[in-house]
């Protein structure tokens, strides 16, 4: 008799499931590294295309003079760069694939108040935003520093590499950008919104990426009952008043005031600066139009009268 040599069902069964098992955990692993290495290289093609166009500006000398606004700057840069869609700081969204970001924090944000450079982590900027879609899809969210110094046609070109995960814990180095472009600052989402949509968190890097330091944030200090602060330095009581106005802000009342000094600068809370007095609105109780009302962190919501010296400004919206 002859014999017949084989596996059992049993034996099968077990085999097949502890390559399921395999496949499953290793098959994601996999694919997040490939995900993180497909991200980075779009990241760096992004960045790599507006630079490009700003060496292009350079070399007719278009970065000679500071533009007024973000929306001036890229009327020049869509002549040099190939773009699909321009959305101005009012119709922010509309240039984005979805209307919820994830930010580094972990908070949901409405990318439709995504307005001013503050709104990108840049809080001294006072311009708004423009919303680019680029030729290949890809979608950024651009600010351009009107106080950035100018950049001559002879300036030399200095090229700036860019270390970014490529998956199984490595990074590589990548031709990023040059020294022409410290005048801006972006967002960007590299995978037309598939997903995640989420800046990096705890330095894991997902499909929001930055181009400088730009990330999506509400732009506040601190809060106070719903009301955003932002820190704005120090200034004049005149000069404080017209900072507030320029960003869509005001300086908030002496209550106000007494509140956010106790609630927001109070207790190691916010990175705004305790050892400063903060201007209110409003003058003295007699209408003495030489002095404004200020509150300071030493005490503890209270407040005085200064004639308009420097103080801190805080703008609230």
């Amino acid at each position: 008799m002859k014999k017949h040599f084989g596996f059992t069902l049993a034996e099968v069964l077990i085999t097949l499931g502890i390559i399921g098992v395999v496949a499953a955990i290793t098959i994601p692993v996999i694919t997040a590294n490939i995900t993180e290495r497909v991200n980075s290289s779009r990241q760096a093609n992004i960045a790599y295309k507006v630079t490009q166009a700003m060496n292009k500006m350079q070399s007719l000398g278009l970065l000679e003079v500071s533009y007024k606004s973000t929306d001036a700057f890229v009327d020049e840069l869509q002549k040099h760069l190939n773009i699909a869609k321009r959305c101005d700081s009012a119709h922010i969204a509309d240039c984005w694939p979805t209307q919820k970001v994830r930010t580094s924090d972990g908070k949901e944000f409405d990318v439709s108040l995504a307005t001013t450079g503050k709104n990108v982590n840049l809080k001294s900027n006072k311009t708004g935003n423009v919303g680019l879609v680029l030729s290949d899809g890809a979608a950024i969210i651009l600010t351009y520093n009107q106080d950035a110094p100018p950049i001559n046609v002879g300036d030399p070109v200095i090229a700036v590499n860019k270390s970014l995960p490529v998956g199984f814990g490595k990074t590589k180095d990548f031709a990023y950008t040059t020294s022409v472009t410290s005048s801006i600052d972006f967002v960007m989402d590299v995978n037309g919104g598939k997903g995640p949509n989420s800046e990096t968190i705890d330095n894991k890097y997902y499909d929001i990426r930055s181009f400088n330091i730009a990330r999506f944030s509400d732009g506040c200090d601190g809060k106070v009952n719903g009301k955003c602060y932002v820190y704005m330095g120090t200034a004049n009581w005149y000069d404080a008043v017209q900072i507030c106005k320029d960003n869509n802000m005001t300086l908030p009342t002496s209550n106000e005031l007494a509140y956010t000094i106790r609630d927001v600068l109070g207790f190691g809370k916010s990175s705004i600066p305790s050892n400063l007095c903060y201007w209110s609105s409003e003058i003295d109780y007699y209408g003495n139009s030489s002095k404004r009302r200020v509150s300071c962190f030493d005490w503890y919501g209270g407040y005085g009268f200064y004639p308009t010296e420097v103080q801190g400004v805080l703008c609230g919206e």
